[in-house]
């Protein structure tokens, strides 16, 4: 007889949430030793000699909320049940709103690198507000999307969780957020998908059916 915990779209959870820890843990050390190696400031310059400047614009919006819009049509012509909804509204609004009340009440002296660090690249998307850095709300909402996905859609969990960490690096290469923004905004996102996928997300039988 098979364990209740034993059927398909049970593992294909845990499997996805293992990946994107895996995953994310292994950017994030990566980000923090080259960082370390060369300093804060030093880091953002050199992102500067990499030809993604522009390419960064469009991966960014990937974490934009108006990419949310995205995700809520899909979900709809999908004919997605209501606890997928429900996991989707709380989930994304927890990686949404974390991050704004660390910036605005927490850490609200952060500054931002593109006016912290001279000689660095400047974006025509450039943020109006030079301080409130800590922690980055587009990663946060990046990994949320990034989780969320690979648990509707497993079989396409890798490229998911790879668009997510390339939201995350887009803040960097933009000069938008420092290493330790990015990093504590992944961390925000994936944690923000996984509870509100294990305390509301759609119930499992022993079949595996949702």
């Amino acid at each position: 007889m098979a364990e209740p915990n034993s059927h398909p779209a049970a593992d294909h959870r845990v499997i996805s949430t293992r990946a994107a820890l895996v995953l994310f843990a292994v950017a994030s050390v990566a980000l923090a030793a080259w960082t370390w190696s060369l300093g804060s400031h030093e880091f953002q310059r050199s992102l500067d000699q990499f030809p993604w400047f522009e390419l960064m614009h469009g991966v960014t919006a990937l974490g934009d909320g108006g990419f949310a819009l995205v995700i809520l049509l899909w979900l709809a012509l999908r004919g997605s049940n209501r606890a997928e909804w429900t996991v989707f509204v709380f989930g994304f609004a927890a990686a949404a709103l974390i991050p704004q009340i660390g910036k605005n009440f927490v850490w609200p002296d952060a500054m931002r690198p593109y006016a912290a660090v001279q000689g660095v690249r400047l974006s025509q998307l450039l943020d109006p507000a030079l301080y409130k850095s800590f922690p980055s709300g587009h990663s946060s909402v990046g990994a949320f999307f990034a989780l969320y996905l690979s648990y509707r859609k497993p079989s396409w969990r890798w490229l998911y969780l790879v668009l997510g960490i390339a939201v995350g690096l887009s803040r960097l290469a933009l000069h938008f957020h420092w290493t330790e923004d990015v990093i504590a905004g992944w961390a925000v996102g994936l944690c923000a998908a996984w509870l509100a996928e294990r305390t509301l997300g759609p119930k499992l039988d022993t079949h595996g059916t949702t």
